[in-house]
């Protein structure tokens, strides 16, 4: 007994053990993985230390495995094998592609059930009834087989690892074989053409923005806890001991450290098991409950008051660092005297990928300022036209893209005001859209901390000022984030969702013709137009996942390629609604204010990621801002500028009266209708932020200057020179001490400007 109390202990150990060195192991060869350039080993460190509490929670489960896996359960287990191998041997070699085939018919059931009927009840009954259907055929028929095979295979095998084993592997084999072939004839979006063999929902696997880190980083610890559990046996108590000490270092070493190296803001950002590991740590950590932590990089530098935080505002000379920047922030406005200045933006390229062109405009677009009085203002009262586009780069054909994409919105630029170097508030939607029509920054809004951000009713949107003054107010849009509940449309008298697809086409699916057909058919009903009216509209094509348009130009084939075919559909229908305008009778158009623009951009690996919502590089804050305006000429404005300036534009065009400065609804952008009559485009500083969410973490931008400071998690910031650096390739913040110090003064300087309003902390 003594004997296999000892045994067990020990094999116990040894998976500890095992499990700790895996999980170091599984951290370091991580860091292999997108890594910054010579950071490959503070990363791999870094994830280790996270991996490691990964390791403290699965490893008391392999070390009961182990102690139960004795060697005379080991022999139980050969003789009960033994006894019936043909059985064991038929099972082994089926139940694997089995599975794999069960898994891709019940893909199928459920693309189709959720996309069959449109009651949500009938169709959870129907895909429900499907799968049970599903898995007692495939049951019965993989019985059948094992029945049926079984004599084919050896009575009696010499061990039973020829009998478990060498089926078993076969099986995995066939398994693979299976999934391999439907992600390479399935599509990205599950769809499974007759090629696939009822497996083509395997393709999702092909989808570039997929991430199985987490999967890999699990089973990593997992299996090779077990491998290297078998390793230790002979020496369990000794490797275990060293495995904890070197565990609880670099443990330690994340809890204090962690802010200081360049692979925390990487890890913040992408999706991993270490992620998960250290926002769960940060909060278990965070002592004042103010959603930050003094350990693991979560910037608090008090942890004793929920008033002082990385993202409190710090009150000007009262003797308190609010805010953890290091010093007390001072009641002067003015910026410290800036750093040589950086060579001009507009020089710098349109484009983020340095291979692309300069920035073109139209031939027949004017590029020089007019003089405000030459500019003749349509008489009466102005109309409004917001369209709004998501995932839209700033690269159209007439920002210099060298495939023309974008023939409508081309011909629109020529004849408009086009802010060359317009940004969006934030880099998702749910941070972006609503906070544009308040004119409002993201954490001055009323709100949750939903990934889907639900805006309440205090908030004063612009189609709530514009129906107050008498405007008409009507829209339509094609995803659900755009119902009422969530807050975006107030104010909006008639707003159609019809066009949204069903389950799961929601986002593989193309819809901008039918969001184009509703918003034709509402501006051509008189009713609507006939006084001043407002009309929103947005287009979702251009976003995740893209749909072939075969009659369209495919320019490469890669996934770049495939949006810029998506931009060109939804720029053919925003042609129609803008020739639809045109065509209204009475001259609506000549009293017509329309604007296009997006909500944010999207990445294709310019900075190792294919997405966007969780960082705020130029190629996912960039966006197209054209304004055409009855009377005034059409210009490039090459100054930066935030969409968090259309509200007050747009209120100040219409002939509107805005908030008071001190008013509860105040904007905190200003009015650029003087630029666009053609006075001088005054540069100020453009700021960006992203609230922490669900899956985002904190981040903030400051462009100044010809400079872009990024804040990546609490006080870890990021310095580029956007005139010599438009693809932020190079991080100034070490060489640049005194650009650095200024650009966070102006950051700290807007932000004290802020109102914030609180929003329920993220439990997630």
């Amino acid at each position: 007994m003594i004997t296999t109390l000892r045994q067990a202990l020990s094999r116990a150990a040894s998976a500890l053990a095992g499990a700790l060195v895996a999980a170091i192991l599984t951290g370091l060869l991580s860091g292999l993985r997108g890594a910054p350039s010579g950071a490959v080993w503070a990363l791999g460190w870094r994830l280790a230390g996270l991996l490691v509490v990964v390791a403290a929670v699965v490893g008391p489960g392999l070390a009961l495995f182990m102690a139960w896996v004795t060697p005379s359960r080991r022999e139980a287990l050969s003789a009960a094998v033994l006894r019936h191998p043909r059985a064991v041997g038929a099972t082994a070699l089926f139940v694997p592609p089995a599975t794999v085939l069960w898994m891709g018919l019940g893909s199928l059931a459920g693309r189709h059930f959720l996309t069959a009927y449109h009651h949500v009840g009938l169709a959870s009954f129907a895909q429900s009834a499907a799968l049970v259907t599903l898995t007692l055929v495939v049951v019965a028929t993989t019985g059948l087989l094992i029945a049926v095979t079984r004599r084919f295979f050896p009575a009696e095998p010499r061990r039973a690892r020829f009998a478990l084993g060498v089926p078993l592997g076969v099986g995995l084999v066939l398994a693979a074989a299976m999934v391999a072939h439907g992600v390479y004839w399935g599509d990205v979006d599950g769809h499974s053409p007759l090629k696939a063999l009822f497996l083509g929902g395997f393709g999702v696997l092909k989808k570039p923005e997929l991430d199985l880190t987490p999967v890999a980083q699990l089973a990593g610890v997992v299996l090779g806890g077990l491998c290297l559990a078998l390793l230790f046996l002979r020496r369990a108590g000794v490797i275990l001991l060293l495995s904890l000490a070197l565990s609880a270092g670099l443990l330690w070493a994340d809890a204090t450290a962690f802010e200081r190296h360049d692979a925390a803001a990487t890890i913040d950002a992408r999706p991993s098991l270490a992620r998960v590991v250290l926002r769960a740590l940060r909060r278990r950590t965070d002592r004042d409950h103010d959603g930050f932590a003094a350990r693991f990089g979560g910037g608090d530098c008090n942890d004793a008051d929920p008033a002082i935080n990385p993202d409190a505002i710090d009150v000007p000379e009262n003797g308190r660092d609010e805010d953890c920047s290091g010093s007390d922030a001072q009641r002067s406005r003015r910026a410290p005297a800036a750093p040589p200045a950086p060579r001009p933006i507009a020089d710098a390229g349109a484009t983020v990928d340095a291979a692309a062109p300069p920035s073109t405009a139209p031939a027949d677009a004017a590029t020089a300022p007019v003089d405000a009085a030459s500019a003749a203002p349509a008489a009466g009262p102005l109309n409004l036209v917001l369209i709004t586009v998501d995932t839209l780069r700033y690269d159209l054909h007439y920002a210099g893209n060298p495939n023309p994409i974008s023939p409508n919105l081309d011909r629109l630029a020529a004849a408009s005001v086009v802010f060359d170097r317009g940004y969006a508030i934030s880099s998702y939607t749910g941070r972006a859209i609503a906070p544009m029509m308040t004119g409002r920054y993201p954490t001055e809004c009323a709100r949750d901390s939903e990934h889907f951000t639900r805006y309440l009713p205090a908030n004063v949107m612009l189609a709530e000022r514009l129906r107050e003054a008498g405007y008409r107010t009507f829209g339509a849009a094609s995803h659900f984030y755009f119902e009422r509940s969530f807050g975006l449309t107030q104010g909006i008298e008639d707003w159609d969702t019809s066009a949204r697809p069903h389950g799961e086409g929601q986002e593989t699916s193309a819809a901008d013709a039918r969001v184009a057909d509703r918003a034709i058919a509402m501006m051509q009903d008189p009713a609507r137009t006939q006084g001043r009216f407002l009309m929103w509209v947005h287009f979702f094509d251009p976003h995740k996942q893209y749909v072939d348009h075969p009659d369209l130009p495919l320019f490469g084939r890669n996934e770049r390629a495939r949006y810029d075919r998506e931009v060109m559909s939804t720029d053919r229908e925003i042609g129609r609604l803008l020739a639809a305008l045109d065509a209204l009778p009475n001259g609506v158009a000549g009293r017509t204010v329309v604007v296009v623009t997006a909500d944010h951009g999207e990445a294709f690996n310019e900075h190792g990621m294919s997405w966007h919502g969780v960082e705020l590089w130029e190629e996912l804050v960039r966006v197209p801002w054209i304004m055409r305006v009855p009377g005034l000429a059409p210009r490039r404005i090459t100054t930066p500028r935030s969409q968090v300036d259309l509200a007050p534009t747009l209120v100040e065009l219409l002939g509107l009266q805005g908030p008071a400065q001190d008013a509860p609804d105040a904007f905190s952008g200003v009015s650029l209708a003087g630029e666009l009559r053609g006075a001088e485009a005054t540069p100020r500083p453009v700021y960006i932020e992203l609230p922490e969410g669900p899956f985002n973490s904190l981040r903030r931008s400051v462009i100044d200057g010809g400079w872009k400071l990024t804040e990546r998690g609490a006080r870890r910031f990021e310095l580029y020179n956007l005139g010599d650096d438009p693809g932020e390739r190079t991080n100034l913040a070490a060489t640049q001490p005194e650009a650095l110090a200024r650009m966070r003064q102006v950051m700290d300087q807007v932000r004290a400007g802020l109102h914030l309003v609180a929003a329920p902390p993220v439990n997630h």
